[in-house]
């Protein structure tokens, strides 16, 4: 005799209604003395199970293939996937952030755009006297560019402060040597050309 309590209508068998939506009915043992032992499985892709009862069924977007989840492709550099909602009944709520210190706007069910600019956080060109640029906002590289503003003279550098000179005898500014010079039978001497150091 063979009681497949998945199929049968018993006092120990599947509810009428089954296990529940998305889950399938499994009797590993249909022995008639073998009751109780019927288990509901979660339908792929989503995964769960549970003893003689409906299983808790659960589907990360995020972690598992199917035909709304993320793609291989990802999220996007610098970018986390999270499924807020994570079942079968709910589907293609998944969410790609950008990972701190990146920033970028949050996109549901698709990938995201991260920027990075490293001239906006703190003041990595120094104090006043150089502007920084970074032209590859994709990611934290170090790549930004110090660069000397005028009047001030100097080198460009990358990831770390330019090194510029401002000699106020030698050049046109609010605090530099009128332009007429010192006056006669006299020498202009800047002791210190630091920009910030004027006057």
């Amino acid at each position: 005799c063979v009681l497949d309590e998945c199929a049968a209508a018993c006092p120990s068998c599947v509810p009428a209604g089954g296990c529940g939506a998305n889950q399938t009915c499994f009797d590993n043992d249909t022995d008639p003395a073998s009751l109780s032992d019927w288990t509901c499985t979660c339908d792929s892709p989503a995964v769960g199970a549970q003893a003689a009862g409906s299983a808790t069924c659960v589907l990360d977007e995020c972690a598992t293939a199917c035909a709304t989840c993320l793609p291989g492709s990802g999220c996007g550099a610098n970018a986390t996937c999270t499924d807020p909602t994570a079942t079968p009944a709910s589907l293609s709520d998944w969410v790609c952030s950008c990972d701190a210190p990146t920033t970028g706007s949050n996109v549901t069910g698709g990938p995201t755009e991260c920027s990075y600019d490293e001239c906006t956080v703190g003041t990595p060109c120094g104090g006043s006297g150089q502007t920084c640029l970074d032209t590859n906002i994709s990611v934290p590289a170090s790549d930004f560019t110090c660069q000397c503003d005028a009047p001030s003279v100097g080198s460009n550098a990358t990831g770390a402060p330019a090194n510029c000179v401002l000699d106020e005898c030698a050049a046109a500014c609010p605090s530099c040597v009128p332009a007429g010079g010192c006056g006669a039978n006299q020498t202009c001497f800047d002791n210190d050309t630091d920009p910030a150091s004027l006057s």
